[in-house]
């Protein structure tokens, strides 16, 4: 095989995780639920020129200094085939790539996809999850369509779709306040928050708590619950960032914005909720029937850059070989 081409797209964590349960590894401490959204893409081909000398990456169009984050899973599955050859791994982002947009999830959710399949290494469902969060800690929700829960505990690591896109239909609203990638990545703020926070200890042990309800609120389709602790476990998570030394703020003037036209929004009964990840984009996700009118209102904010509207998405998946 000459070449494979898989696209996978970003997850947004409803309930979160910030933070690894330990140094060395990438597992994360406590377990999440997200969404998959459409509209937003990673497209990965991986493919093998003769003429290439080592393994090379091209993101967007611009050749990378090293492979960084994607070494691991690399090397890994490298390891596991029958092929020894470099490989030349191209990708490209519809969406501002290291802006807190989970393009780091979609694109190794998207690499694994594409290497499983030119390499030959049929991997698993269980064996893709642990290649995927090799290089990324949500990348293994990325794989999963509609509501997905990576389930994290002392014995082992899962992750399943626990509702499908069409079987509850919500939009995403993302407002984009800012395209610059961020000054501190996820990984480096989640040990800084883990090491320093003084209430990283409760964040961690009080989380299952959030889970269980998000849980019940998804299977009982109850918006007004879901959004009410997604909220609450958002904020949390923002405040072990402040509470860090030093302290960690992702957002910006235009989040802060974004979230009073959300609770002004809520106030006058419109079903809507925020999100917001390690990065300055707001996330809203509302009811279909009231996502133009959502949109409307926030076009107006002040410091919007642009809107991206989703709804709920596939898992990852093989397009071309």
């Amino acid at each position: 095989m000459k070449s494979a081409t898989a696209i996978a797209h970003p997850n947004f964590a409803l309930i979160k995780y910030w933070g690894k349960s330990n140094a060395g590894g990438n597992i994360p401490a406590m377990s999440s639920l997200a969404i998959t959204l459409d509209s937003m893409i990673s497209e990965t081909t991986v493919s093998f020129p003769d003429d290439l000398k080592q393994d090379t990456w091209i993101l967007n169009e611009v050749k990378q200094p090293s492979l960084g984050q994607i070494k691991p899973p690399c090397e890994h599955l490298k390891k596991i085939s029958p092929i020894d050859q470099p490989c030349l791994i191209e990708s490209k982002n519809n969406f501002p790539t290291a802006a807190g947009l989970a393009s780091s999830a979609s694109g190794i959710a998207s690499l694994v996809s594409a290497l499983d399949k030119i390499l030959g290494t049929k991997l698993s469902k269980q064996q893709m999850i642990e290649v995927a969060m090799l290089g990324s800690g949500s990348a293994a929700r990325s794989l999963f369509p509609g509501f997905v829960l990576l389930d994290v505990t002392e014995k082992d690591i899962s992750c399943e779709t626990i509702l499908e896109a069409e079987e509850w239909p919500l939009n995403v609203i993302v407002c984009v306040t800012s395209t610059n990638q961020k000054t501190m990545s996820s990984r480096q703020g989640m040990e800084i928050s883990r090491k320093t926070s003084p209430i990283y200890s409760d964040w961690v042990s009080n989380h299952q708590q959030d889970i269980e309800l998000a849980l019940q609120a998804i299977a009982e389709k109850n918006f007004h619950q879901l959004g009410k602790i997604a909220e609450q476990n958002c904020l949390k998570m923002h405040q072990v960032m402040k509470t860090s030394q030093p302290s960690i703020d992702y957002w910006n003037l235009a989040t802060h914005a974004c979230v009073e036209n959300v609770k002004d929004m809520q106030g006058k009964g419109i079903p809507v909720f925020f999100t917001i990840d390690a990065g300055p984009q707001v996330k809203i996700i509302c009811e279909p029937d009231v996502s133009k009118e959502v949109v409307t209102l926030m076009e107006k904010v002040p410091g919007v850059q642009s809107i991206i509207e989703s709804c709920l998405g596939q898992g990852a998946r093989i397009i071309h070989e």
